[in-house]
């Protein structure tokens, strides 16, 4: 938002795009459709136009239809004939009111429960996780019950993930852990896609994690997942991340769950299947527990947030909205810049330190681009000398001593200032 330059971007963050972007360019059936809008008043004014292009087209056929009747009652009549062919001619110059294309394929989704389970769902005591001297998870008390849907938000690295991991039973910890009575999980790893074999097709992934009751309907699962015809037949290994992530859900709704734990799902997903999973999410009538950035797709999702923050959690029994309002945030990603803060606070690295050092790399900066630009006009100048009179130009003692010197210090100028704007960066991440 501060960047004075062109930014171009893909992205399926739809509040990311609304907050950055001023136009968008939606690509739909090979066509491309540009406005000068970001992407939810883009949208908005994509469906007026279209509601403005149904009305006119249906118009313009009730047009097209009365103008065909009259040609056809005037080519009866011998003395009218001119008539109508003036008809037909004006009718071949009229130009056809095109519908924009919209995306109509979808993947159809749904998440049934396998059975109901007890009222609780997990419970932990002291549950804590360390890797090497790095302590992730520290004396974590937790109780969940049925149809809880938490979100769990908070910095990278600070136990999301491995909270998910220990619940799954995919990686242990220590302290206590107890599942409730008929919990049945369903587990979706951040690197879901990736674990998916490369060498087998699509039909093949699919049809061995199939059970037997719902073996016979593994085409049809796969069509419903936008798989259809050759393209079950395709490898895993030219699959692109959206159509990975597809095939994935489609694999974990083969197996039966009444508790769905989910790690970044959304990633790869394009908008369209991000709005169909969600709203199958909200339907489900099971437990979540999601992990995500993506404050659009938790909102109205989840009813509860777990936050952590530098090894411990913290349950608030909101929605992710309410939870950011009453911290004063925007987004997800802004929770995370206020915990960089923190940590730097901590290690005395304060906002008017930062600010300090950043305007005395910004002054160095300044002062090695004057120099870099002097430096360019002097070797152009000795270039074009060489173009128009060579000969008496090296003849001039040590011309090349002193024009090879010129090139070093651009040289090493070049290297200077890309060490300062990485530094200066640094801060900015910071």
């Amino acid at each position: 938002m501060k960047y004075k330059g062109s930014v171009v971007l893909v992205s399926h963050d739809i509040m990311f795009l609304n907050q950055v972007t001023n136009r968008t360019i939606e690509i739909v059936n090979k066509r491309h459709f540009d406005l000068k809008k970001p992407y939810t008043l883009f949208m908005s004014l994509r469906e007026e136009i279209r509601i403005q292009q149904k009305a006119a087209h249906k118009n313009q056929e009730k047009q097209i239809q009365q103008t065909e009747k009259l040609i056809e009652r005037f080519r009866a009549k011998a003395s009218k004939a001119s008539m109508a062919q003036s008809l037909i001619k004006k009718l071949d110059k009229v130009e056809r009111i095109e519908i924009d294309a919209e995306e109509t394929e979808a993947m159809k989704l749904k998440f049934p429960v396998a059975l109901q389970p007890g009222k609780m769902i997990f419970e932990t005591k002291g549950l804590a996780k360390s890797y090497g001297d790095k302590k992730v998870l520290n004396d974590l008390d937790l109780y969940i019950e049925r149809g809880t849907k938490l979100a769990f938000v908070g910095q990278n690295g600070q136990g999301k993930s491995t909270l998910a991991k220990l619940l799954v039973s995919v990686i242990q910890g220590t302290g206590n852990l107890r599942l409730g009575h008929n919990v049945k999980i369903g587990y979706f790893a951040q690197n879901q896609s990736e674990t998916l074999e490369a060498s087998k097709t699509v039909f093949d992934i699919v049809q061995d994690a199939a059970t037997a009751e719902n073996r016979t309907r593994v085409r049809d699962m796969l069509g419903a997942f936008l798989f259809k015809g050759d393209a079950v037949e395709k490898k895993v290994s030219v699959l692109s991340g959206g159509e990975r992530n597809r095939l994935a859900l489609c694999k974990l709704l083969l197996q039966p769950f009444n508790v769905l734990v989910m790690d970044e799902p959304t990633n790869h997903l394009d908008i369209q299947s991000k709005n169909i999973l969600k709203e199958a999410l909200i339907h489900f009538e099971g437990t979540l527990l999601m992990i995500s950035h993506d404050r659009d797709f938790l909102s109205g999702l989840c009813n509860q947030v777990l936050e952590f923050k530098e090894g411990k959690t913290k349950l608030y029994l909101d929605d992710v909205n309410t939870y950011l309002e009453n911290k004063k945030l925007d987004s997800l990603q802004e929770l995370e810049k206020i915990e960089h803060k923190s940590k730097h606070s901590e290690t005395g690295i304060n906002d008017y330190t930062l600010q300090k050092k950043e305007k005395s790399l910004n002054n160095k900066l300044s002062k090695l681009e004057d120099q870099i630009a002097t430096l360019e006009l002097e070797i152009k100048a000795i270039d074009l000398e060489l173009e128009i009179n060579y000969d008496q130009t090296i003849s001039t003692p040590d011309f090349f001593n002193h024009y090879q010197e010129k090139k070093k210090r651009l040289s090493r100028h070049m290297e200077n200032w890309e060490e300062l704007i990485a530094a200066i960066e640094s801060l900015g991440q910071i």
